[in-house]
């Protein structure tokens, strides 16, 4: 039985500093985390002010576990709920905590509550906060404000109507004294001159101003139509101006200046978000909004950079809103637009004359696109995280990419006053050279940058290839340290254009200066912007690898040097990423260049083992794929090191498998598609895939298809089915081979995912069983043995309806291979109780003859056509019996498949003879080896009824006459046409 005295003395533990010790109470509390009583022990704690700090600050860390894990009513070892109840009743008794620590613990504690308890269990909590943030006492006040702020945070997010209510009731209480609060905390931050009261009311209107925002922004279904919430809007547009002025008045090391800073850009942040989710609400705001922009972040003051990073995002908002845009045609009279659109449209109008795009344009390039001092010392220091893209959304929080953002929107959204400056620009900088000040290079740097951002706004007024030739591919030619910023950016700009407007022409001198900046003499950040220039190039559609051939070889030496002398992992992939692009482009044309590749890529893998980098592994992965691809049967060389690599990334008893299957999987097939033959080596890598299947040990039939799914998902299984297919193909010399290593897997996979799977990994499952069986016809009883059943219950059930004819498919070439064992499985299948009463064999034949016409595929329908000749001369009751049908359904294939010589007016088989293979991989050259041994390619479907027809009448004798009576009429005359006329016991 755990006392409380027992859990005290463990918490102590827990909070020492001896790890011996440390252990002792972490493992005492965990063995109680499950004990009843155990949480209404820790509130307890939390709440005696005699304990030390650091053990009551445990307690509440150990409760918020506790929350996590076993608070839901439905979690398993739940906690009691008289046991919940105590400790949020605890909690809102000891909301008044005056060390800052526990605090803060408990205001995250009781807000995790309110995510889950608040109002349904804890109606209490919303009443009490109201409250409390009203009190006299400035503690008080203060630590319910910094609650609230948190549940209120947890509140907004729920979407659900009964929740929006509640919130929309608690910002009615709320909103009006919050606002005066906010204003008083304002007013005490400007006028208070003890520097400790100041920073104490600049945080408490902070944290009223964030609970404001949510209020404002999820509190009313309209903010605008609530007085309240406009006149909190209104003193938003009077306070920022303020507070940017009391910044200014602040010295240069006055603590303030972090707090003021923060509080104005939250005022802006609030603008931003009721501009997003109310944009026609925010109509009104547009023009203050602009101009409160243009004259405290494009004019005069130098505001902070998160004030600019939400001003440019608000910007953005405003520029790129929908809702703000009428309809773009002149001829589009019918449809009614809204006035707030065209009152928007009208007041972005207004504001963006040409004078001021004019003067926003020179201070995005002048000022915001300049390289700050850290980041001109990262450009020389440290030169892999200066060009390290941020990706995503990194535009909602980063002040370059925010930047880049508002300035090419405002470039899009009006081109006609933003050109003609930024032109102006580029003009004004030409002259500037090594020699020049520090400021005026970095000017030049930041109009390269504005043109390679804005180069698809700048197509028409821009001659690049002029520019390149006369002016850009000298600069290149500066060594001056000083100048190495312009020369990255000449490259990347080089880049950016490629793409957009240069001529095929000037590429080979594009690729002349590439191979000049990645050598090994040049600036490290020069040689990674030529990375980047060179994967734009080489990406782009109009790249031919007859222009690129002369300098693959320098470029791929180049690329592996600096591979060699890059640190970052990200930096690494980069420039791998760029050499398997390379690799992939040139396809066939690359081998002579791969040995140097080759040589380095087994000292790549190891490294990246040791920096224990997958992503890495990831790309090294697909350049060994599209290596494998582009030596195309001279891979057998690599495949020391290629099968080693599949084995390392698909093995499952590997943690890091989880990120490289996909690519190993990949690899894994190229391999298979262009090795010349089987060997021992991938052979024994067929066992990685029980593993990643889920299937069980050999002789083991506990197979579950979701282990795989949840390790490799759809695209990933469908890539086996290839490679087990391959598998196949490949074996096809060997079949004692396929039957040792190979089949038990592929049967074992097919039965584990054919009914769990999407239709289109069915097609790629279907596809194995179906060159199973016609590679090897002297295993069908063992291959089809454990499948069969499940093939035939697929095949009638409605569900499978989108891949019937696969399924088809494999039942023809089964009945074309060994008829009489098909029928003997289906007979024993009817002994089965589920097909007591019912004939299977005749269900199947009516089942085929109503769905013969959903397959598409012309090889598909004569192979169903030569199945079904197969059966017509069998003496089974359920043949006999469907004669009539079965010749009815030759006949329509016929119609399909056999056509007229327009010469000599002899019939033909369109399919007679193996078509060009679509890919020239050896893989696809075995399967047109073997479809040289294929009954669809190397039969006449018309003489195969015929023959069949002719063998009907030598086994059934008299009654043959009597089955042909039984042929519709119509069907007759056609057969006629395909079939002699004798055959059908008919005169003419």
């Amino acid at each position: 039985m755990t006392t409380e005295r027992n859990i005290v003395e463990a918490l102590v533990f827990a909070c020492s500093q001896d790890p011996a010790v440390l252990k002792v109470g972490e493992n005492y509390l965990k063995e109680c985390e499950t004990q009843p009583g155990f949480y209404t022990t820790l509130a307890k704690v939390l709440a005696d002010r005699s304990l030390d700090v650091p053990v009551r600050w445990m307690a509440i860390t150990y409760i918020k576990n506790g929350v996590d894990r076993y608070w839901r009513s439905g979690a398993p070892n739940a906690i009691d709920e008289d046991e919940k109840a105590f400790v949020r009743r605890t909690l809102l008794e000891n909301v008044e905590e005056p060390v800052q620590q526990v605090s803060a613990q408990l205001v995250a504690l009781i807000s995790r509550i309110a995510r889950t308890d608040c109002p349904d269990k804890w109606p209490e909590l919303l009443p009490f906060l109201a409250q409390s943030v009203c009190s006299t006492s400035l503690l008080m006040q203060k630590c319910s404000l910094a609650c609230l702020k948190d549940v209120v945070k947890a509140l907004a997010a729920r979407r659900l109507a009964n929740y929006r209510t509640t919130f929309f009731e608690l910002t009615g209480q709320l909103f009006a004294y919050l606002i005066q609060l906010w204003t008083h905390h304002l007013q005490n931050s400007v006028s208070q001159s003890s520097t400790e009261a100041v920073l104490e009311s600049l945080k408490m209107a902070s944290d009223s101003q964030k609970i404001l925002q949510q209020m404002a922004v999820h509190g009313f279904p309209r903010f605008n139509a609530s007085p309240e919430a406009v006149t909190f809007v209104e003193q938003l547009f009077q306070r920022i101006p303020a507070f940017i002025q009391l910044r200014k008045q602040l010295s240069e090391n006055h603590p303030a200046i972090p707090l003021v800073e923060k509080v104005t850009a939250l005022m802006m942040k609030a603008l931003q978000e009721l501009q997003s989710h109310h944009p026609i609400g925010y109509v009104s705001y547009i023009t203050p909004t602009l101009e409160l922009l243009y004259l405290h972040v494009f004019s005069y003051d130098q505001p902070s950079e998160g004030f600019v990073i939400h001003s440019m995002n608000l910007l953005r908002q405003i520029l790129r809103c929908e809702d703000y845009q009428p309809p773009a045609s002149a001829h589009v009279v019918s449809v009614t637009v809204p006035p707030q659109v065209m009152e928007a449209h009208q007041a972005k109008t207004n504001f963006f004359n040409s004078r001021v795009c004019q003067q926003m344009c020179q201070k995005f390039v002048g000022q915001f696109l300049l390289l700050t001092k850290e980041e001109m010392e990262s450009l020389e220091e440290d030169s892999e995280e200066f060009v390290k893209e941020k990706g995503g959304e990194s535009y909602t929080f980063a002040l370059r990419e925010c930047v880049e953002s508002a300035f090419l929107t405002m470039f899009h959204e009006y081109p006609q006053h933003v050109s003609p400056t930024v032109l102006a620009m580029v003009q004004a900088v030409q002259g500037t050279g090594p020699e020049a000040d520090q400021q005026a290079i970095l000017l030049k740097e930041a109009v390269y940058r504005a043109v390679g951002l804005a180069a698809y706004e700048l197509y028409n007024e821009v001659d690049f290839d002029s520019w390149y030739s006369t002016q850009l591919a000298q600069e290149l030619k500066v060594t001056d340290k000083r100048y190495t910023m312009v020369r990255y950016r000449v490259v990347w700009m080089v880049g950016n254009w490629v793409g957009v407007k240069m001529s095929a022409e000037l590429r080979p001198n594009l690729y002349a200066m590439l191979v000049t900046v990645l050598q090994r003499g040049e600036a490290l950040v020069v040689r990674l912007g030529a990375v980047e220039a060179l994967q734009l190039t080489v990406d782009d559609f109009a790249f031919t690898s007859e222009a690129f051939s002369p300098f693959v070889a320098s470029i791929v030496e180049l690329l592996l040097q600096l591979l060699t002398d890059v640190e970052q992992g990200d930096t690494k992939m980069k420039v791998l990423n760029v050499l398997s692009l390379i690799i992939e482009r040139m396809g066939p044309s690359i081998r002579p260049h791969i040995g140097t590749l080759l040589q380095f890529m087994p000292q790549l893998w190891e490294e990246s083992s040791h920096e224990g980098s997958s992503m890495l592994r990831c790309v090294i992965l697909i350049a060994l794929t599209n290596i494998v691809k582009a030596v195309e049967g001279d891979s057998l060389q690599l495949q020391p090191m290629t099968t080693q690599a599949i084995a390392l990334a698909t093995d499952v008893k590997r943690s890091e498998h989880v990120y490289l299957a996909e690519d190993g999987l990949d690899l894994w097939l190229a391999v298979l598609y262009h090795t010349p033959s089987v060997n021992d080596v991938l052979l024994h890598l067929i066992a990685n895939m029980v593993g990643l299947l889920g299937l069980g040990p050999p002789g083991d039939d506990s197979s579950t298809s979701m282990a795989g799914l949840m390790d490799i998902g759809n695209d990933g299984l469908e890539v086996c089915f290839k490679i087990l297919e391959a598998y196949t193909v490949l074996c096809a010399s060997q079949p004692a081979q396929f039957m040792q290593h190979c089949s038990e897997v592929v049967v074992k996979a097919c039965v584990c995912y054919l009914c769990d799977v999407k239709p289109q990994c069915v097609m790629a499952i279907l596809n194995v069983v179906e060159k199973a069986v016609l590679i090897y016809p002297q295993y069908i009883q063992q291959l089809m043995t454990p499948l069969l059943s499940l093939i035939l219950r697929c095949l009638l059930d409605d569900e499978y309806q989108s891949t019937l004819p696969a399924f088809y498919a494999v039942i023809s070439r089964v009945v074309l291979t060994d008829a009489r064992f098909f029928i003997s499985y289906v007979q024993q299948l009817n002994l089965m109780p589920e097909y007591q009463g019912v004939e299977l064999f005749g269900l199947i034949l009516d089942h085929w003859a109503d769905k013969l016409d959903s397959v598409a595929l012309v090889q598909q329908k004569k192979l169903a056509g030569l199945a079904l000749s197969t059966l017509l001369p069998l003496p089974e009751l359920s043949v006999v019996r469907r004669f009539a049908a079965l010749v009815n359904m030759c006949v329509e294939v016929l119609h399909d498949v056999v056509d007229t010589d327009d010469d000599n007016g002899s019939l033909y088989d369109v399919l007679m003879g193996t078509a060009e293979p679509k890919e020239k991989t050896l893989h696809h050259l075995r399967e047109q080896q073997i479809s040289q041994c294929d009954a669809v390619f190397t039969t006449s479907l018309h003489t195969c009824i015929a023959l069949k027809l002719e063998e009907c009448r030598f086994l059934h004798g008299p009654i043959y006459g009597q089955l042909v009576e039984t042929i519709d009429p119509s069907v007759r005359e056609q057969l006629v046409q395909f079939v002699s006329i004798d055959l059908l016991n008919v005169t003419k």
